[in-house]
């Protein structure tokens, strides 16, 4: 069971978490703090588990085992000064990830944690679900509606003037949202374009 479980919770799970929202923000001293909450609802767990013939579902044992492969597969995507906490609760499970960045030394590389800025603009480098997309087609309308929450305090993006995603193969508006002191940037995880790109600009 393992065998086929894994396989198939990884590539929902990674494609795209149902609720992933990241918050970034900085202090006097140019240190930009950096937090994600990845989180996966248990029952949709248990209906892919089922659609794959797994009819007694999946034992609660199994998602320590599940958790400690999503951490491992997310610290290979993050600073190693960065920390990880598993979330495993009656409804959902998932990741709290935090850590701090020098905003002395960003580069390119950092685009996708942080947004980088680059003259009069902000850019952001966010995962590209799309990617094997064609391989889990019977979750199309699922991913469809899944959003990451980029959340950017304004001591670090002061104002917004446009927010969208781009490509070679197009450029779509995404939705900003003014939360007094941050703004709230949804990115659709399947944006419909290839290697897509954040651009914020001020």
């Amino acid at each position: 069971m393992k065998k086929i479980i894994f396989p198939l919770i990884f590539s929902i799970f990674f494609m795209g978490c149902l609720d992933y929202t990241q918050y970034v923000t900085v202090d006097d001293n140019n240190n930009i703090t950096v937090v994600a909450v990845a989180t996966m609802s248990k029952s949709l767990v248990e209906l892919a588990a089922y659609s794959e013939g797994q009819e007694n579902g999946i034992p609660d044992y199994y998602y320590d085992d599940i958790l400690k492969e999503m951490e491992n597969e997310a610290r290979s995507s993050y600073p190693r000064n960065f920390k990880f906490k598993k979330i495993n609760n009656d409804n959902e499970i998932g990741l709290y990830i935090n850590g701090v960045l020098n905003g002395n030394n960003l580069t390119e590389d950092d685009s996708s944690l942080v947004p980088i800025k680059e003259g009069n603009k902000f850019i952001f480098t966010p995962y590209d679900y799309s990617e094997g997309k064609d391989n889990y087609s019977e979750y199309a309308s699922m991913f469809s509606s899944m959003k990451m929450k980029l959340i950017v305090s304004k001591s670090y993006i002061p104002n917004v003037s446009s927010c969208y995603l781009s490509s070679y193969d197009g450029v779509k508006d995404v939705n900003v949202y003014d939360l007094k002191d941050s703004f709230l940037i949804e990115l659709p995880m399947l944006s419909g374009i290839d290697s897509p790109i954040l651009y914020i600009e001020l």
